[in-house]
C-alpha cells in the first residue's frame, strides 16, 4: 500500500474513532432522510434538500478544519512527516479521506432526495437532477479543501469557526447577489433550490461544477504551500 493509502487508513480511523465521520454522513444524509419523511410540492422539497446539503458542507470543512488542525497541535502530522511520509503525501491522504466521506454522504443524500422529488413531481428529468447532484458534490468538495487550508493555518476553534464563516459568506453571495451563483461556489445549492419539472441548461449547471472543481485546485495549492511553512 502506498504512503498515501496508509495516511488515508489512518484518516477515516480517527475521524471514525472520534464519531466525526459519523456526524458528517448523518448531516449529508439527514437532508435527504429530512425531504423524504416530509413530503412536500416540488420548490419545496429541493429548498430543504439544498439548503440541508449547504448545512452539511459547512460542517464537513469545520470537521476538516479541525482534524487537520488538531493533528499537528498533537503532533501527530510531525510524527508521520518525521517518518518519511512526505507533507504532500499527508495532505493528499486526509483530502482522499475527506472527500470520500463526503461524497458517500451526497450521494446518499441526493438518492433519498430523488427519491422525495419523484413523488411529487412526475416529469423531473433524470440527468438534469443527477447534473445538480455532482455539482452541490464539486461543491461540498471545495469546502472540504477550505476547511484543510484553515486547519494548516490556524488553531482547531479558530480554523473551524473561519472555515465556516467563509463559506457562509460565499454561499450567502451566490445566493443574494444576482448573477453571483454562476461565478462562485455555492451556486449549485441555489441552482438545486430552484430545480423544477422543467428541462435544466447542462451547460450552466456543469460550469458550477466546473468553478466548484478549479476553487478545490486552488485551496489545495495553497494548502500545500501553507503546509511546507506550517509548525508541525
Amino acid at each position: 500500500m502506498s504512503q498515501a493509502g496508509v495516511v488515508t487508513r489512518l484518516a477515516v480511523r480517527e475521524l471514525w474513532i472520534t464519531f466525526r465521520l459519523l456526524v458528517m454522513l448523518v448531516a449529508f444524509i439527514g437532508a435527504g432522510a429530512t425531504v423524504a419523511l416530509l413530503p412536500a410540492p416540488l420548490s419545496i422539497t429541493m429548498g430543504r434538500l439544498a439548503a440541508g446539503l449547504a448545512g452539511a458542507t459547512l460542517l464537513a470543512a469545520a470537521v476538516a478544519a479541525w482534524s487537520i488542525a488538531d493533528e499537528r497541535g498533537r503532533g501527530r502530522t510531525g510524527w508521520l512527516v518525521s517518518r518519511s511520509v512526505s507533507r504532500g503525501t499527508y495532505l493528499r491522504g486526509w483530502f482522499v479521506a475527506m472527500t470520500e466521506i463526503t461524497l458517500v454522504g451526497v450521494i446518499g443524500a441526493a438518492v433519498l432526495g430523488w427519491l422525495a422529488a419523484t413523488g411529487v413531481a412526475l416529469r423531473l428529468a433524470p440527468h438534469g437532477y443527477t447534473a445538480l447532484a455532482i455539482a452541490a458534490a464539486a461543491t461540498a468538495i471545495a469546502g472540504v479543501a477550505l476547511g484543510l487550508l484553515a486547519g494548516v493555518l490556524l488553531r482547531p476553534w479558530h480554523a473551524a469557526v473561519a472555515a465556516v464563516v467563509i463559506l457562509a459568506l460565499v454561499g450567502a453571495a451566490a445566493w443574494s447577489v444576482p448573477g453571483a451563483e454562476l461565478l462562485v461556489p455555492g451556486g449549485a445549492f441555489v441552482a438545486l433550490a430552484g430545480l423544477t419539472e422543467a428541462a435544466v441548461a447542462q451547460g450552466p449547471v456543469w460550469r458550477l461544477a466546473g468553478i466548484a472543481l478549479l476553487t478545490t485546485g486552488a485551496l489545495l495549492v495553497l494548502t500545500r504551500a501553507a503546509l511546507d511553512r506550517a509548525e508541525l
